[in-house]
């Protein structure tokens, strides 16, 4: 345990270590959640001293009442207040009086219920800073701390936990109370509990910062409804991560974000994105379902991380193993190849019909001794960094034992992780307890569920193996680039013209096909004789944003004549528009032939700064192949955000193009990071598309940027 703590910390640590309680509505009528909370405080041996407070009985559940905090006249660490909303507020001045400053309000009624209820929230904030008391809540189920020196239960979960070292904090109650029943099934134990409820003044971040320093906790796990201070949740999540995994439920995933008319980026980028970019840039597992959280919480658990990341598989049935097989090529996840030397071990004592491969299949015959016997050969091959045991129960049932031979096993190749698939009968988890008390092998139903599990596992080894805050430094003419910045915030005009754009690019050192701008065909025929043949027209307007669908660009133009052609047929189509005086230049640019084509990109929504990537072209809003991060980025969040999609693959050595230098791309991403944390007036940054030479050379061809 860390002993530099901030004083809201310790505050809160003080709150889950707490020494004595007072519970502020408790009853002695049955299914209340006064009643409720004493039952939980006693039925789980609360080490401390517990204080009733109810003006209406001498004593609750045979524990001498109070009327009033105030009567108690010894230190008290916390009060849980259950009582009606209206009388929340005098409760907290009586436990101001009473010398107690850690609160929890169980009760409901506040902001969650309107106007009325966020007002008599807001009064119990005042009241919470002016003492310099610290809330867990309201509205909230409690928490547990089940450290055996402590054993504190103050909540009206009905089931008390299995302890363990899992910190589970959560703005729902409900959900709180259920995984609580769900942990034990999976035989994972839980540490702490924190129902944050409203969030009032304690929030997720804090109980994280908390669980960083406390050694009885080990994993934790989230499930939240919205981010506060996102870039506050960004460094705490990024420090912490790196010594406990935080594996994140954020539930809205399916709420439409605004869209901003301007630009590709802001148009893909989703209220939902930005909590997806922001934690992911956090270094958080983000998991969908709570059946996933589950699967990694069991093999986090369990699990160390391997040192060789092939996997082996070995099973009883081929059916099974040729579909965990598929899966773990669907998770990318590479299979073992076992050595000669193992093979020719195994065929010694396996019956002549099992598969000596990878996946190994033992057949249903297969003794018990065989089967556990084959498992220590596999994990003896130095080829093999992790193994899968699959398990159909056929013509003997020999599943608790094999669970029993594995535990052993584990112990032997520590640094090997194992984990089971049995699809057995379904009294096997009471046939299991009764042999293992304590069983630390991670079991499925499903091949699909444990290699989940192990995908998990191969992500935060290699998140760990990463430094994510080194940046390599972009050198930029921040003058040149401030010159025209101005001359825009000074005009009124909030998008940046295209050339005006593609300036910034240059002085920011990303690469950008070479380009200059011609007011008459006299300029675009000299510079076409410059750059060389064959160029691009396009427009550079102060009113027109994409220029494809007014014909604003021209491609492949290969001589003089054409250009001719192709100028008089530019204007002709700008005039009919009444575009004409809106028109800055048209640039002449070098025209790259590329079929692979990327977008990237950064839109500041809800005052965060979001970076794009992924395939680029006129298709971008069809496809949607693009992926999100938080910015300022990192090298490797920039090189996480490229690896994030399809566009990756189309980045490599494929169908005779040669492979793009993946640190440019990178850099490009981190130039724009750098330019709007740089400047902060610009909104909104597009590149669409960002070409790659058959010879694998990178090309901006396009650029938008629009300010606040």
């Amino acid at each position: 345990m860390s002993k530099v703590l901030s004083k809201r910390i310790e505050n809160l640590r003080k709150i889950m270590y707490a020494r004595s309680v007072a519970v502020i509505g408790a009853s002695n009528k049955k299914g209340t959640v006064g009643n409720e909370i004493i039952l939980r405080l006693k039925e789980f041996g609360f080490k401390g001293k517990i204080y009733p407070v109810n003006l209406k009985y001498e004593s609750v559940e045979d524990i001498t009442a109070f009327a009033s905090v105030i009567d108690i006249k010894k230190d008290v660490d916390v009060a849980v207040i259950a009582i009606p909303n209206i009388n929340v507020l005098s409760a907290i001045e009586e436990c101001h009086k009473a010398n107690i400053n850690g609160v929890i309000i169980i009760s409901s009624g506040f902001k969650e219920i309107g106007a009325e209820g966020l007002k008599l929230e807001q009064d119990i904030i005042k009241t919470i800073k002016k003492y310099e008391m610290t809330l867990i809540g309201p509205n909230c189920l409690g928490v547990i701390n089940s450290s055996p020196n402590v054993n504190f239960n103050a909540c009206f979960a009905p089931e008390n936990p299995v302890a363990g070292k899992i910190g589970l904090a959560t703005q729902s109650g409900a959900l709180a109370s259920g995984i609580i029943n769900i942990l034990p099934q999976i035989r994972v134990g839980l540490g702490q509990m924190i129902s944050l409820g409203n969030q009032a003044d304690i929030n997720v971040l804090d109980v994280i910062e908390l669980w960083e320093h406390d050694d009885n906790i080990n994993q934790i796990l989230i499930y939240i409804e919205s981010i506060p201070d996102s870039k506050r949740f960004k460094e705490i999540c990024a420090r912490v991560n790196k010594v406990k995994p935080i594996l994140v439920i954020k539930s809205g995933r399916s709420s439409i974000g605004t869209k901003a008319a301007a630009s590709h980026t802001g148009s893909l980028a989703g209220d939902d994105t930005l909590a997806d970019a922001l934690l992911s840039s956090a270094g958080v597992i983000r998991e969908k379902y709570l059946r996933e959280m589950f699967i990694t919480a069991q093999v986090f658990n369990n699990c160390n991380l391997p040192k060789n990341e092939k996997l082996a598989i070995i099973t009883n049935a081929g059916g099974p193993g040729v579909m965990a097989t598929d899966t773990a090529s669907e998770y990318n996840i590479e299979l073992a190849e076992l050595s000669d030397a193992t093979k020719q071990t195994l065929k010694q004592f396996l019956p002549p019909q099992a598969g000596i491969n990878n996946p190994l299949d033992v057949i249903a015959s297969a003794t018990h001794e065989q089967y556990t016997k084959a498992v220590d050969t596999v994990l003896s091959d130095s080829n093999v960094g992790m193994l899968m045991v699959i398990y159909l129960y056929i013509t003997e049932q020999n599943d608790t034992g094999i669970i029993e031979d594995l535990e052993e096993l584990k112990n032997k190749y520590l640094d090997k992780p194992i984990v089971a698939v049995f699809m057995t009968t379904t009294d096997f988890p009471i046939r299991l307890k009764k042999i293992i008390k304590n069983c630390t092998i991670p079991i499925f139903s499903y091949a699909v569920d444990a290699m989940h599990g192990i995908s998990r596992l191969l992500e935060r080894k290699h998140s760990l193996c990463v430094e994510r805050n080194e940046t390599p430094e972009i050198k930029v003419d921040e003058k040149a680039v401030k010159n025209i910045l101005e001359q825009y915030k000074k005009s009124g005009i909030k998008q940046i013209s295209t050339y005006s754009s593609l300036k910034i690019f240059e002085y920011y050192n990303i690469p950008v096909a070479k380009f200059e701008p011609a007011y008459t065909f006299k300029d675009a025929e000299k510079i076409a004789e410059k750059i060389g043949y064959p160029v691009v027209l396009k427009i550079s307007s102060k009113t027109i944003s994409h220029k494809t669908e007014v014909g604003g660009v021209v491609t492949n133009i290969r001589n003089k004549n054409e250009l001719q052609n192709e100028w008089n047929a530019l204007f002709n189509r700008l005039e009919k528009l009444n575009e004409i005086e809106n028109l800055e230049c048209v640039i002449v640019m070098k025209q790259i032939n590329s079929k692979r084509e990327f977008v990237a990109g950064i839109v500041n929504k809800q005052g965060e700064n979001v970076a794009m990537f992924g395939v680029g072209g006129i298709f971008l809003e069809v496809l949607k192949e693009v992926a999100f991060s938080a910015c300022p980025l990192s090298a490797y969040n920039a090189e996480n955000l490229i690896k994030k999609t399809k566009a990756f693959n189309m980045l490599k050595e494929v169908r005779g193009f040669k492979p793009a230098d993946l640190t440019k791309m990178r850099n490009i991403l981190l130039s724009l990071s750098q330019m709007v944390e740089e400047n902060s007036e610009i909104n909104e940054i597009d590149i669409n598309p960002i070409m790659v030479s058959s010879e694998g050379e990178i090309f901006t061809v396009d650029a938008r940027i629009v300010l606040k």
